[in-house]
């Protein structure tokens, strides 16, 4: 019986600590001195990265080869901004409060080559999610979206994670809806899975009808690195601020996770780009792993 009990140990040991991506390298980028960055979204080629600033308002491109930074506008939210599949479009949400002092969330997109700005969806308090598209933005508004979406769109409405796929919205509960919150919800590349978290459950993967949810452990912010691995964080705070947090991957169909980044740095909310994973500190850091598998 002890043999076993080794034996499970030492297997579970392997699977927690098995390689699931080579990192290559990690790099602190090179940001305008005041500069605190609160939010930061990989582009698809993984040349450029989007952040928005922990202490003004505004979004800002820096190119991570030269590490020049191109302003985009003033007033938008770094929070689940989409850039398109070709990279040409940034869409992003413009937060204002309107005269009956209620907040109102104007859906913008911002071309990169001319910097030309553009009103998707006018002031609205009930867009919850959209989609960057090659040639034009799609959003889920008010239970629906306005086009037909090449994959299906995840959102969350008060806790709850509905799908929208050919302009039909549906929810999906995998753990049901009665006393749960859900959050972080990602599409996989391929359109055929959700990566979701549950408040006090964890993080999971399921279908995306809902069906077969499959904890992943403690991750949080996790995004998609291709249709097998995800990456998220393993966070811990004190109930005022972040004591530790580091990067981990998991390769979803081995169960093998990997740590990947140092504990001399507080690695949070990851974005992945073509081999590279970017992620911010508290101290408004930004850095950028270069990765292979």
């Amino acid at each position: 019986m002890k043999k076993i009990i080794l034996s499970l140990a030492l297997l579970t040991s392997f699977c927690v600590n098995a390689q699931v991506l080579n990192v290559n390298s990690t790099t602190k980028v090179n940001v305008p001195s005041g500069t605190k960055v609160s939010t930061a979204q990989l582009s698809h080629s993984g040349e450029w990265v989007v952040i928005s600033h922990q202490t003004t308002l505004g979004l800002d491109k820096i190119d991570l080869a030269t590490s020049k930074v191109s302003h985009i506008c003033d007033n938008g939210i770094g929070f689940d901004l989409k850039i398109s599949s070709d990279d040409n479009t940034v869409i992003f949400r413009e937060s204002n409060y309107g005269t009956d002092k209620h907040r109102y969330t104007t859906l913008k997109s911002v071309n990169i080559a001319n910097g030309a700005t553009q009103v998707v969806s006018p002031a609205t308090r009930d867009t919850r999610a959209f989609a960057g598209a090659t040639a034009k933005t799609l959003k889920a508004n008010a239970g629906s979206i306005n086009a037909s979406a090449a994959l299906p769109v995840a959102s969350i409405n008060r806790g709850s994670m509905y799908i929208t796929k050919n302009g039909v919205t549906t929810l999906v509960a995998p753990q049901g809806v009665e006393g749960k919150s859900y959050l972080w919800p990602q599409v996989s590349p391929d359109g055929k899975k959700i990566l979701y978290f549950v408040v006090g459950e964890g993080c999971f993967v399921c279908n995306i009808d809902g069906s077969n949810p499959v904890a992943q452990g403690v991750l949080r912010a996790s995004v998609w690195y291709d249709n097998n691995i995800i990456v998220g964080m393993d966070h811990k705070d004190d109930g005022v601020k972040t004591t530790s947090s580091k990067l981990i991957a998991k390769n979803i169909n081995s169960n093998t996770t990997q740590v990947l980044t140092s504990t001399s740095v507080k690695a949070m909310y990851p974005s992945t780009g073509n081999g590279k994973i970017s992620f911010v500190t508290p101290e408004g850091e930004l850095f950028l792993l270069n990765v292979s598998k």
